[in-house]
């Protein structure tokens, strides 16, 4: 942690810096500091800490706790190294080794069937992303002549035709493999099949690195407009889809990983959009929130969530809309609304959503006055946020064009979307049940049977046929 801070401290005072390489023909290890991989080490290091200590207690008397703290470890480090790669080579390394070390953490139990399944379909899914990412450091390190990162981001401003476009492409198919975007999200679902502390690092670490990939390569990937289509389109779509199917589940972790799908969702579509410095304070605080979340959650995967019986009355769900146009228009006041920062605009309309709920679900004089109170102080920690991620990473990507019609229409039909879904969740409760009601309810709680599919497809690679054996830990 010490040494996260020190480093995130040099860089604000001196600027980024690499060290000379370790390796031949370009290639090789070589460590680069800027505000991106200092605030991602920070983040690790605390995380990590967190679990760590969590992960001594929880599997305390278990004969194989010295081999998962071992592992648990590892996996940090490679983390680190991936974080602060300053060579295409490290980072390549780092990635693949990180990712078949987690998937060592997923097989921790394995007599638990359902577990040995998600490990399977991850694995298959981390290696189209090696495919990609490796596809891509070699176009980077014959095109630029260097496998130098910094030497690349250079190379990449300069840069005019070439392989660079589909280098965006393959840079952005490896981060939406490995952020659990659709339709490759089905491992994510089953991850709660392995110890509470594999999840924790998972939702609050691994499940971040597609998002560090495009922000680290955002002078590459933010050039091509078919890579940042690729990000809106697909980040889009999961969001809405994470947080659709999340409204159904009643088991805790089961919603917390469709909950996983759709921030990611949010985070790929703000790069998108190009508002990195938002996308890295939504890493920062999902990753905050869902180590919190999971670590409280503990071990018990049949947990039930509270479900409210009666729907919350048409007055207060006709205010979450007016409650967002209101901060549409303020926002488009301070510059920040859809037809100025389209994806600054859906982070912070996801946020503002956020506390409308929370406000609307206090419908007492006292739980109200609380609520605005909490609301407030939320949307001050936000706004502050924002300027200093603003401040720490307003370099990162070529300089930002007019927002298109496409940009605007997209952010502007998410926040739509969402406030949509949110009115659904207060009202859709205590709605009178129906047949067809009963159809659709089924059909989203499945996923749309994605999962299903996915498990079909593994199986064709691994003919065994899994079955669930034993509780969540």
């Amino acid at each position: 942690m010490a040494a996260a801070g020190g480093a995130l401290a040099a860089v604000l005072a001196a600027g980024a810096a690499t060290s000379p390489t370790l390796g031949a023909a370009g290639l090789g290890a070589s460590i680069h500091v800027d505000a991106l991989s200092g605030v991602l080490c920070g983040l690790i290091a605390f995380i990590g800490l967190i679990v760590v200590a969590y992960s001594r207690n929880y599997l305390a008397g278990d004969p194989g706790q010295e081999r998962f703290i071992r592992q648990l470890c590892l996996a940090l480090c490679l983390l680190q190294g991936l974080v602060l790669s300053g060579n295409l080579a490290q980072l390549v390394v780092c990635w693949i080794a990180a990712s078949l070390c987690v998937n060592r953490l997923l097989l921790f139990r394995p007599e638990r069937q359902a577990a040995v399944l998600a490990a399977r379909k991850r694995f298959l899914v981390a290696r189209l992303a090696d495919a990609a990412l490796i596809a891509a450091a070699v176009l980077l390190w014959r095109t630029a002549g260097s496998g130098d990162i910094s030497a690349v981001l250079a190379a990449a401003k300069q840069a005019t035709g070439g392989p660079w476009g589909l280098v965006a492409v393959l840079l952005t198919l490896a981060a939406i493999f490995s952020a659990a975007q659709l339709p490759f999200h089905g491992w994510i679902l089953e991850v709660m099949e392995t110890p509470t502390p594999v999840s924790a690092l998972l939702h609050a670490g691994v499940v971040n690195a597609g998002g560090f990939l495009v922000l680290r390569f955002a002078d590459v990937v933010g050039a091509h407009p078919a890579a940042l289509g690729l990000l809106i389109v697909i980040g889009a779509a999961s969001a809405v889809f994470g947080s659709l199917v999340m409204l159904t589940q009643t088991s805790v972790k089961l919603a917390l990983a469709y909950s996983t799908i759709a921030q990611m969702g949010f985070m790929l579509l703000e790069c998108g959009l190009g508002a990195y410095s938002a996308a890295l304070l939504h890493i920062v605080a999902h990753a905050l929130y869902k180590a919190h979340a999971f670590l409280t959650a503990g071990g018990a995967a049949a947990a039930k969530r509270s479900v409210v019986s009666a729907p919350t009355p048409a007055f207060y769900v006709a205010s979450v809309p007016a409650i967002v146009a209101l901060a549409a228009v303020a926002m488009s006041g301070m510059g920040a609304g859809p037809a100025q920062q389209p994806g600054v605009f859906v982070l912070s309309a996801v946020v503002v959503l956020s506390l409308a709920r929370t406000m609307v679900e206090r419908r007492q004089p006292h739980g109200l006055v609380a609520a605005a109170i909490l609301s407030g102080v939320l949307l001050v920690a936000y706004a502050a946020g924002q300027a200093i991620f603003a401040r720490l990473v307003g370099d990162l990507g070529p300089p930002l064009a007019a927002p298109t019609f496409t940009s605007i229409s997209v952010s502007i039909a998410v926040v739509i979307v969402m406030t949509g879904v949110v009115c659904l969740q207060l009202r859709a409760p205590g709605r009178p049940s129906s047949a067809a009601w009963g159809r659709a309810y089924a059909i989203v709680s499945s996923g749309f049977h994605l999962n299903t599919f996915a498990n079909r497809w593994v199986l064709r690679f691994w003919p065994a046929s899994p079955k669930t054996k034993g509780a969540s830990v």
